[in-house]
């Protein structure tokens, strides 16, 4: 399980809460043997004993499959989580960096998608949606994004992508089909001018993904791209 804080409306925070972010991951871990029971897990313990700390962003992995989870708090007058966790495709990857990234999600799709009972409808009690029930977007409700969540947060996930998948994001698109487009479609969004953009949750990589990768991407200073700070 690795993690990431996304901090999300101040009004969720739930200061009574006992479980904190911390404490979901070591106890999960004592808990259960796979990523879906992880997942089970994670939300019993939230929605029993409170959840303390701000938004948060959890990888959870086993060796058959991967999920990343998206949950926040739903203030001191509501013990417990809303959430929602999707399954990482075959042959894809996911990154995230301090700001929420599942944004709308399949909702009859359990095998890889699952969530909150009142994930919707909760936001809908609190003014924060009021469309459709397949259009919700689970960071524009918890989580809106800002210049700083984009120029901060994501320019770091699109990054990770941009190396990882050689300038080239291959992903699905609404309908289901595989589609591959220049890294440089998601640059303006990365750097916090374009907001209304949505960048893909998960991306084919250009090859096998190795641990000199990962900490290729975890030194990166953007290099080779316009966020070069000793370029501008």
């Amino acid at each position: 399980i690795g993690e990431t804080t996304w901090g999300g409306r101040d009004e969720q925070a739930d200061s009574a809460g006992i479980m904190d972010y911390g404490s979901l991951i070591y106890i999960t871990l004592q808990r259960a043997a796979t990523a879906r029971a992880a997942l089970d897990t994670i939300v019993s313990l939230a929605n029993r004993y409170g959840y303390y700390s701000s938004g948060e962003s959890f990888s959870i992995a086993d060796k058959e499959e991967a999920w990343i989870m998206d949950l926040i708090g739903k203030g001191s007058d509501n013990k417990g989580i809303v959430w929602v966790a999707r399954r990482v495709p075959e042959g894809y990857i996911c990154s995230h960096a301090n700001q929420c990234r599942i944004t709308r999600f399949p909702q009859d799709d359990p095998d890889n998608c699952i969530f909150a009972p009142d994930v919707i409808s909760f936001a809908r009690e609190k003014g924060w949606y009021s469309g459709a029930d397949k259009d919700f977007s689970f960071r524009d409700a918890y989580n809106p994004l800002d210049f700083g969540g984009a120029r901060a947060c994501e320019a770091r996930a699109w990054s990770a992508f941009n190396i990882l998948c050689d300038g080239k994001f291959t992903y699905m698109d609404d309908k289901g089909n595989e589609v591959t487009e220049p890294a440089g479609k998601w640059l303006d969004y990365a750097m916090g001018y374009e907001l209304a953009g949505e960048m893909p949750l998960f991306v084919k990589p250009s090859r096998k993904i190795t641990v000199k990768d990962v900490a290729d991407v975890m030194r990166d200073h953007y290099e080779n791209t316009p966020m070069d700070m000793t370029q501008d």
